[in-house]
C-alpha cells in the first residue's frame, strides 16, 4: 500500500494532468467554433455565387433565344433575296 505522501503526489499529477486537459478541450472548442462561423460563411458564399449563377443562366438563355429569333429573321431574308427578289422586304 502506498503511503500518505505517495497518494499526495498521484493526486497532485492527476489534478495537473485534469487541468492541462481541461485548458485543451477548452481550446479545441474554441476552433470548432471558428471553424462553424467560416463554414457559415463559406455557406452564405456559396448561397449567393449559385443565385448570381442562375441569373447568369437566364440571362444567358434570353440572349440565345434573341439570337435565334435574329438568325432565324436574317436566314429568312437571306433565302427571299436569293430565290425570290421581288419579295424582299426591309
Amino acid at each position: 500500500m502506498s503511503n500518505k505522501y505517495e497518494t499526495d503526489q498521484m493526486l497532485q499529477k492527476s489534478i495537473e494532468t485534469n487541468s492541462k486537459l481541461s485548458k485543451h478541450i477548452e481550446s479545441l472548442w474554441e476552433e470548432i467554433g471558428e471553424k462553424q462561423n467560416t463554414l457559415y460563411e463559406l455557406k452564405g458564399e456559396i448561397y449567393d455565387l449559385k443565385s448570381d449563377n442562375k441569373e447568369l443562366i437566364e440571362k444567358m438563355k434570353q440572349y440565345i433565344q434573341k439570337d435565334k429569333a435574329t438568325d432565324k429573321a436574317q436566314f429568312q431574308k437571306d433565302w427571299l433575296e436569293h430565290f425570290n427578289p421581288r419579295k424582299t422586304d426591309n
